[in-house]
């Protein structure tokens, strides 16, 4: 095997996967290296300043305590003597005793030493009893210059408690000492780090070359099957995912080689098939952009959809502890329709959205027993809440309180369209197993049919119109026709085929359904479409089998007659709520009737196959499939009724939106 000259070994090392995660780990062990080894340094020079401070704090009381007396007659050679005693402690450069007037009595040295000190001043108190001098120095206080000053003596302060200010004592404290040990911290960190930094840097090297020892064996014999060598196998070095993946490339290999002679035999087939694809190249890109295009709308979708979740509605309630309402966002206002002119204290707003007095003691019972537990232990608790807004719709709340300072927070999780969502989205799960059952059982149904129907056809043939059995024959035809007519709408259920979507101006799609259905019959029709309404982007012929589905069941529904209206409206989740998991722009659909309306039993299953309230003529697959196409469509479809008053079914199909070319 030819290898290659130094030099371009080396920018092919430079250039591979190795060095570039070997040189990412290399710098990123320096940096961790480095950050720590300088946090270490700079918290050991923090701690050793705040004890030397403490030290001198200690010193300056031990100093304070004995100077009482002497500061007291103002006797300046025990004084001297106390503070020359101070200064042969270690470090100290500096010691001032001041009396109650602010007067310099002692002063060692006589000027300050310049450079960096640390200073540290105690004062002075007498005793909260007025003594005498001989009481003052009773045996079972000594005080003298020879008195050592220990830092476990205790202070003036403790000893005497608060008297009379006597005067203070200040010491001023070297930091030579300070920075020789920063600076042996900073040598050893410095050698603990390289040290590290090389320890790691030599493990993730060898660690590399090992790892990457297999892709590269790989990456030889990929090289080689690239240039047309099927002869040529590649070594297996370990028996992980790279060996494996060699192994499979090396029969790869070994079927290539089988089938070039096949490919020079299909090679004329193939130049006919490129003639048809250059034939077909301009369909091909027109659906490639739109493919793009609704990629493009799909990932929109996504971030909307992502930025709706981060925005959950929550309502956030700040009271004092007498229950006064000191904010209350928007959410209240937007979800119960009460703001702070409606709830000025909590009593208000719980009777409001709780108007059951029994039920609201609970959730207040409940309340109390959160800001217990987070006063206790500072544990959040929730627990759920069945609210009423001001227009009479119920909501679900999961509650929680917490406490900030005087104030106690409560916060409000508006649970309804999650749990409205979780329906849905176990009822798509549900309507997705049956469609893929019914889709096989209708693909083998129609399959049989066909063979039945063929078989009668035939039978026909050898048969005179005048044989009796012949009117049979063409009844059984029919009756085969019907129902693969059946079969056929249950396979739209299942799967409907791919939509080729596209932009359709709605307004005139729903014109022609509604026409075509009402046709003939004593139901009147109030069409309300704006010429303005944006084109969707759907399938104009499945969709237009969805409309003719909802027309026909409402005409159906009101066999006396009635109004069948139509409403249209562009809508987006940027300016109002939609449905869950709506996000995005939308042109909203509302199909309503003044018909018997839906029973509240049968309002779960309006979607479900099968199911159908009609008497004759019902499949029970017309709304499944309605619901089916619309999901395709990346849509969705509502519906509200009351039994006797009539149905409203509102669908949601997403605008055609065509972006402007780039200049």
């Amino acid at each position: 095997m030819n290898r290659l000259p130094s030099p371009q070994r080396f920018c092919s090392f430079r250039s591979s996967f190795q060095f570039k995660l070997f040189l990412r780990f290399t710098l990123f062990s320096a940096v961790i290296a480095v950050v720590c080894g300088t946090l270490f340094v700079l918290h050991q020079i923090n701690q050793n300043k705040r004890h030397a401070e403490q030290m001198l704090q200690l010193q300056a009381h031990a100093l304070a305590g004995a100077v009482r007396l002497p500061l007291y007659a103002e006797s300046d050679e025990l004084l001297n003597s106390y503070a020359a005693e101070t200064m042969r402690l270690p470090e100290i450069r500096g010691v001032e005793i001041v009396n109650a007037r602010g007067k310099v009595l002692v002063r060692l040295p006589s000027s300050l030493p310049s450079g960096e000190l640390l200073s540290q001043r105690a004062e002075v108190h007498g005793h909260p009893l007025t003594l005498s001098p001989e009481q003052a120095l009773s045996p079972e206080q000594p005080l003298s210059p020879e008195q050592p000053l220990s830092p476990e003596q205790p202070l003036s302060g403790e000893r005497a408690g608060a008297g009379p200010l006597v005067g203070e004592v200040r010491l001023y404290r070297g930091t030579a000492d300070l920075w020789r040990e920063a600076r042996r911290l900073a040598a050893l960190s410095v050698v603990l780090a390289t040290t590290c930094w090389l320890f790691v840097s030599l493990s993730c090297y060898l660690i590399l070359r090992r790892v990457t020892a297999s892709f590269n064996s790989l990456m030889r014999g990929m090289e080689k099957v690239h240039g047309g060598d099927y002869v040529s196998r590649i070594d297996i070095v370990s028996d992980d995912e790279p060996g494996r993946a060699s192994a499979s490339l090396n029969d790869l290999a070994e079927s290539l080689r089988r089938r070039e002679e096949e490919n020079r035999r299909l090679h004329a087939e193939l130049m006919a098939a490129m003639e048809f694809e250059i034939a077909s190249k301009e369909q091909l890109i027109s659906v490639n952009l739109d493919l793009e295009k609704e990629i493009e709308q799909r990932t929109q979708a996504r971030q909307e959809l992502k930025n709706l979740v981060q925005q959950l509605p929550l309502g956030i309630v700040w009271s004092d502890e007498e229950g006064e309402i000191e904010y209350l966002n928007s959410f209240m206002l937007d979800t119960f329709g009460y703001g702070a002119d409606q709830a000025p204290d909590l009593d208000t707003l719980f009777t409001l959205i709780c108007p059951d007095q029994a039920y609201r003691e609970r959730v207040l019972e409940k309340r109390r027993a959160a800001i217990a537990a987070w006063e206790q232990g500072g544990l959040v608790t929730f627990y759920e809440v069945s609210a009423l807004c001001r227009d009479g719709s119920p909501r679900h709340l999961n509650c929680s309180n917490q406490r900030s300072g005087s104030r106690v927070v409560d916060i409000m999780i508006d649970m309804t369209e999650r749990e409205l969502l979780q329906q849905q989205i176990v009822r798509n799960q549900k309507l997705e197993s049956i469609g893929v059952l019914a889709g096989g059982i209708a693909h083998n149904f129609n399959n049989a049919l066909t063979g039945v129907l063929g078989y009668i056809s035939f039978a026909k043939k050898f048969l005179d119109r005048s044989h009796g059995a012949h009117e049979l024959l063409l009844q059984a035809e029919k009756a085969t026709m019907r129902a693969a007519g059946f079969a056929n709408q249950l396979l739209s259920f299942a799967k409907g085929g791919a939509p080729l979507r596209k932009g359709v101006p709605v307004a005139a799609l729903v014109e022609e359904s509604v026409l075509l259905s009402t046709k003939g019959c004593n139901v009147s029709v109030a069409l309300d479409l704006p010429p303005d309404l944006p084109p969707v982007f759907v399938d104009d012929r499945q969709m237009r089998q969805a409309f003719n589905c909802i027309c026909i069941n409402a005409v159906q529904a009101m066999p006396g007659g009635g109004t069948f209206s139509v409403r249209g409206r562009q809508v987006s989740s940027e300016q109002e709520r939609l449905p869950a998991p709506l996000c995005g722009h939308y042109v909203e659909l509302s199909f309503q009737d003044e018909g018997c309306g839906i029973r509240d039993e049968d309002k779960p299953s309006i979607f479900t196959p099968y199911f159908t309230t009609k008497t004759q003529l019902g499949t029970g697959l017309g709304l499944a499939t309605v619901h089916s196409i619309v999901t395709r469509h990346g849509g969705l479809i509502t519906f509200d009724s009351q039994a006797g008053k009539g149905t409203t079914f509102t669908l949601y199909l997403p605008v055609f939106c065509v972006e402007a070319p780039a200049p």
